[in-house]
């Protein structure tokens, strides 16, 4: 019984990671900008520090996540899984 637990948990567990997109982000101003996203119906706010490359995982259903607001101007209205952009003056355009 263990072992057919410990299989279910396991399955469970790789299929929440395989729902999970990832996009890339390097913010070369020098302030902070938020991304607003909403994901298979949940909000999600994303902070890109200034000067740094960040990394996102959005947990979804889907492999992307519609843009509903923010401090940064992008090119599309959906941000998709392994998307890398760069923002320079609030502008995002893709790498």
């Amino acid at each position: 019984m263990k072992k057919i637990t410990l299989s279910f948990i396991t399955l469970i567990s790789l299929t929440a990671v395989a729902s999970a997109g990832s996009i890339r982000v390097y913010n070369s101003d020098s302030k902070s900008h938020k991304i607003e996203l909403k994901c298979s119906g949940s909000s999600k706010t994303v902070e890109i520090d200034p000067s740094k490359t960040t990394t996102y995982t959005f947990h979804s259903t889907s492999k992307e996540c519609d843009i509903v607001g923010g401090s940064i101007k992008f090119p599309t209205t959906k941000l998709t899984d392994g998307g890398s952009w760069k923002i320079k003056d609030g502008v995002a355009t893709k790498e």
